[in-house]
């Protein structure tokens, strides 16, 4: 990823806000800085107040996870809200890893993966990725704990 994804991201988030009117209101830069930001043909890119400004109201690390992409890392949360839900950690995990693999063989059907192909996968990998998280969560808090967590069809588990 480099400064073509960065820019993506940025497009992403300011949609997820609601549009460049919505992002004006949460960040220091006006609608043409903004539109900058997201214009694969302006060299600007948006700083890191302003990106941690549009991924905290667009409640999602897109920009920032583009950031570090480019440098090659990623993103891992430090902290999950909630216990975790094992059930439905478990339920979310698989069905975006099924769409992992699903993405995946339809991708190889022509004998080749191309680019679109290989970032429709990667997006996929990125949800499956933060669930699983959540469910590593989840099992580290039960052995920090020392405590099972309880499950039955009564705590609304099934």
């Amino acid at each position: 990823m480099s400064v073509p994804a960065i820019k993506t991201a940025t497009k992403r988030a300011i949609q997820q806000i609601g549009g460049i009117d919505a992002a004006v209101t949460i960040c220091r830069v006006g609608r043409s800085q903004l539109s900058d930001y997201g214009n694969r043909n302006s060299p600007q890119c948006a700083p890191v107040d302003v990106a941690v400004d549009l991924d905290s109201c667009a409640q999602e690390p897109l920009i920032l996870a583009a950031m570090a992409a480019a440098e090659g890392f990623r993103l891992v949360p430090v902290k999950f809200s909630g216990t975790g839900h094992i059930p439905k950690e478990l339920a979310k995990f698989s069905k975006f890893s099924s769409e992992v693999l699903q993405e995946g063989i339809e991708s190889l059907e022509d004998g080749q993966i191309d680019v679109s192909e290989a970032r429709a996968i990667l997006e996929h990998l990125g949800s499956s990725r933060l669930a699983m998280d959540r469910l590593e969560h989840a099992l580290h808090k039960i052995v920090a704990d020392n405590k099972p967590q309880i499950v039955s069809s009564q705590s609304g588990a099934a």
